[in-house]
């Protein structure tokens, strides 16, 4: 994508899940643009929408209604097969749990993603990048929770993805761990100029973000820019 082109654009985008005899609407013509190297937040208490917004914008799940564009593929036009040819080259994956794969060592982990792309970082500088450059063969059981984030954030950067996303990342970690997974994230982002979407219901979190969006009811509420975060790119 050319610099300052945008990396996410959702056109009037809905979500209905047909619950037995009820119909449950998780998102309500979402209007919404991210441009390429932002860092943005989506904000909001639990069933606001912001995970099944995230799951779609991943390709992880499809939309009721409207268009959803991401870094160049209009995902609601594509194949099965595409989309897991998305997810694999142009998406990395957090989630507040690990999912580390129990029977490998921290390096292991990462050189699994590493593996099924083309052209990846070196597994082993990434995770010293992220301070875990002694605990590389360490199985997920050595690693403190922290760790374990830290080694799933490499996992899914390893590849260069277009666009990172982020799903309540530091949830189960304290205060302290919380802003050093973040700042990993930024700064990784950062560097590889790599579209952040992370997903919470922490307003803390939002401080740092260049972006925040609010969402209430499956809708967007609100769209702030923070001027005292670093541009994107």
């Amino acid at each position: 994508m050319a610099a300052g082109s945008d990396a996410v654009q959702l056109d009037k985008v809905s979500k209905t899940y047909d619950m037995g005899q009820v119909q449950v609407r998780a998102l309500r013509d979402v209007e919404l643009t991210i441009p390429e190297g932002e860092f943005a937040v989506f904000l909001g208490p639990s069933g606001s929408g912001k995970t099944t917004l995230m799951n779609i914008i991943g390709g992880l799940d499809s939309p009721t209604s409207g268009r959803v564009i991401v870094t160049g593929h209009d995902l609601t036009d594509l194949t099965e097969d595409q989309l897991t040819e998305y997810r694999r080259a142009d998406v990395g994956f957090v989630f507040q749990f690990y999912n580390l794969v129990p029977t490998l060592t921290a390096r292991e982990n990462v050189h699994l993603i590493a593996d099924l792309v083309n052209s990846s970082q070196d597994p082993v500088e990434l995770l010293q990048s992220v301070g875990l450059g002694e605990h590389l063969n360490h199985f997920p059981s050595q690693l403190s929770g922290g760790e374990q984030q830290r080694v799933a954030i490499a996992r899914a950067l390893v590849k260069r993805p277009k666009l990172l996303l982020a799903d309540e990342p530091t949830g189960n970690l304290d205060q302290e761990t919380s802003s050093q997974v973040l700042g990993v994230i930024h700064d990784m982002a950062r560097r590889e100029n790599t579209t952040v979407i992370l997903v919470t219901h922490d307003e803390s979190i939002a401080r740092d973000a260049g972006m925040i969006v609010r969402l209430l009811s499956g809708s967007v509420a609100s769209v702030e820019h923070n001027r005292n975060s670093p541009p994107p790119g």
